[in-house]
């Protein structure tokens, strides 16, 4: 059913739509590991988490969260020509790219241009002021993804800020 809603959701409005995501909770999604998840302009939670979720809105983290998902949908308005299709095939098809099969296995999912964007810019504020999208293609290349996650794995999260 929730599969459904979601698949619906892709034809239903498109990114420019939305100024910022909308936060929906769901039974399901996100996948576990996952606070949140951006969907068609909205920040998915689990329901069931829906107190840690309040909580957390009120923390600096929170922030950053928000910004993170913000960009997903700032991507999807400008790299995928305002199409959430073009911008979830996309982002499957870097997953892909990133060899999900091999260990580490995370890679895949950090390795995606639009991750490594997203966690990059998530911690300044200033950054949606600053935003340029020509960025994500030129610097964000899959050998250098790769490259940067074998060599600061334990430390990926942190280390993108500083690109």
């Amino acid at each position: 059913m929730e599969l459904f809603k979601l698949i619906k959701m892709l034809f239903g409005s498109k990114p420019s739509d939305y100024i910022e995501p909308v936060l929906m909770p769901m039974k399901h999604y996100p996948f576990k590991g996952y606070k949140f998840m951006m969907w068609c302009g909205r920040m998915i939670y689990r329901e069931n988490n829906i107190t840690d979720i309040e909580a957390y809105m009120n923390t600096s983290q929170w922030n950053e969260s928000k910004r993170h998902e913000s960009f997903h949908l700032k991507q999807a308005q400008t790299h995928a020509k305002n199409s959430w299709l073009r911008y979830y095939w996309n982002y499957f098809c870097e997953w892909i790219k990133g060899i999900p099969f091999i260990p580490p296995f995370k890679s895949a999912y950090y390795t995606i241009p639009f991750e490594v964007e997203a966690y990059a810019l998530q911690g300044n504020e200033d950054s949606f002021l600053n935003y340029d999208e020509t960025l994500l293609k030129s610097k964000y290349t899959l050998k250098k993804r790769k490259n940067i996650y074998k060599k600061h794995s334990s430390d990926w999260k942190e280390y993108v800020k500083t690109l």
